[in-house]
């Protein structure tokens, strides 16, 4: 008996070591934030991470809004260092809203966007 419990401990312990811990996996966590405010033409998405401001330059994407069954959307161009403008977006005041972003580099975000 002490053999086959000897045995399976043994299994279990080689078969939960197969899982990464998410502190070592080879990807880096991404902490850029999305902060929205309103300006005269629009709506600019401004991106931070850990504070730092994530430059934008040839960057697009695209600002997708939710209030209740309406729904809007409108492209995002580079606008200063870290911002992207939606040019003529007038989401509702109290509107859900998501950006997809593309960096030039290729790489992708999306994210959930908070309002100031």
């Amino acid at each position: 008996m002490k053999f086959a419990s000897a045995v399976l401990a043994m299994m279990l312990s080689v078969s939960t070591g197969a899982f990464a811990h998410p502190d070592h996996d080879d990807e880096p966590q991404q902490t850029i934030k999305l902060n929205a405010s309103s300006s005269a033409s629009g709506v600019v998405v401004y991106l931070t991470d850990k504070g730092a401001k994530v430059p934008t330059a040839g960057a697009t994407g695209k600002l997708v809004w939710f209030k209740d069954a309406a729904k809007g959307e409108a492209a995002l161009q580079p606008a200063g260092v870290n911002g992207m403008e939606a040019k003529g977006a007038k989401p509702p005041v109290g509107s859900k809203m998501q950006a997809s972003i593309t960096f030039a580099d290729k790489t992708v975000f999306i994210g959930d966007v908070a309002v100031k």
